[in-house]
């Protein structure tokens, strides 16, 4: 049983760095059908999961330059899926958050996988559900983890 442990282990790790290509194919053709570029699309992904932020914490969370992220937000402002909005806890900030419209776009465009995705999760029981999140999590955790270090020793 232990080969079938290490086998199985094995088989998981390679779904991990298979499971990339997969993600950066499915990217580009939500961003195809979206009619946006791969970066304009991750802002509108970031600023879907976070509710609106300033342009610094965009910046870091597609890790693009300011400058870069200047670009993004003219882009998606232009195009009206973003708005700029002062922060109502500190007006000096400005803070960037999705439209209405750009919501429903990026909701309809993973609509499918998302349903099917909940599909397949129903048939799992609350303790797989609990060791699935916990394994994503900690996966996406030691994936940020290794990126840093990746970048690091680009950088050196």
């Amino acid at each position: 049983m232990v080969a079938d442990r290490a086998q199985l282990i094995e088989q998981i790790l390679d779904h991990i760095q298979l499971l990339g290509t997969e993600v950066d194919r499915l990217s580009g053709a939500a961003a195809v059908f979206i009619g946006l570029n791969r970066t304009d699309l991750r802002a509108l992904q970031v600023l879907r999961t976070s509710g609106g932020m300033t342009a610094g914490d965009l910046a870091r969370a597609l890790q693009v330059t300011s400058g870069a992220t200047t670009r993004v937000i003219d882009s998606l402002v232009a195009a009206g899926h973003a708005r700029r909005e002062p922060d109502p806890s500190d007006r000096r900030r400005v803070l960037i958050k999705l439209s209405p419209e750009a919501e429903r776009i990026v909701d309809r465009s993973f609509e499918q996988l998302r349903n099917q995705a909940r599909l397949l999760l129903e048939s799992y029981t609350d303790e797989e559900l609990g060791t699935v999140a916990r394994f994503l999590t900690d996966v996406r955790s030691l994936i940020r983890a290794h990126t840093r270090r990746l970048s690091q020793r680009a950088l050196s």
